[in-house]
């Protein structure tokens, strides 16, 4: 009898911790492809230039045209279908379960700054040196659960910029 309590309490605590592991590889896994996408989407940003502009020495964001890119590269690569602004619901075969949202993205050009340009941002606890025309943005989702529990909150953020 003792033999038999024994095992069932090693099965619970086994099974206790596999399902503590999983749900940690799923934050490390869901934390990793949302940097790796923010990365992704502000570089598309990035992509998007006013060419008037540009013919004249100066780099400045076609706004518009780079929040499209923006949003077009994240329903891209992380499954997602943008709803309204800057709301994106998953798709039934993302990885995700939440929505993910748009903290933050924040355009600083020839147009608004001066290089080398300190920019702090005491919300998101950023500060950096941009040396040349950027774009920073902030995303946040609940990371998905295969078990009981709440899901954490992974907020990224990333500074993409040209150096000048």
């Amino acid at each position: 009898m003792a033999n038999t309590l024994r095992t069932m309490f090693l099965i619970l605590i086994f099974a206790g911790l596999m399902s503590m592991q999983y749900n940690i590889d799923s934050d490390k896994t869901a934390t990793r492809q949302i940097k790796n996408a923010l990365e992704l989407a502000v570089h598309d940003a990035a992509l998007a230039l006013d060419e008037s502009q540009l013919s004249q020495g100066k780099i400045v964001f076609d706004q518009e045209q780079a929040l499209e890119n923006f949003k077009n590269s994240l329903n891209y690569t992380l499954d997602f279908t943008s709803s309204s602004g800057y709301y994106y619901e998953p798709k039934s075969t993302s990885f995700y379960k939440e929505d993910l949202y748009i903290d933050h993205i924040e355009f600083i050009d020839d147009t608004n700054a001066t290089f080398p340009f300190t920019y702090t941002n005491a919300d998101y606890d950023i500060i950096d040196t941009l040396n040349g025309p950027s774009i920073v943005a902030v995303l946040a989702t609940k990371s998905p659960r295969y078990f009981a529990g709440e899901g954490i909150t992974i907020r990224k953020a990333v500074v993409y910029e040209y150096r000048k």
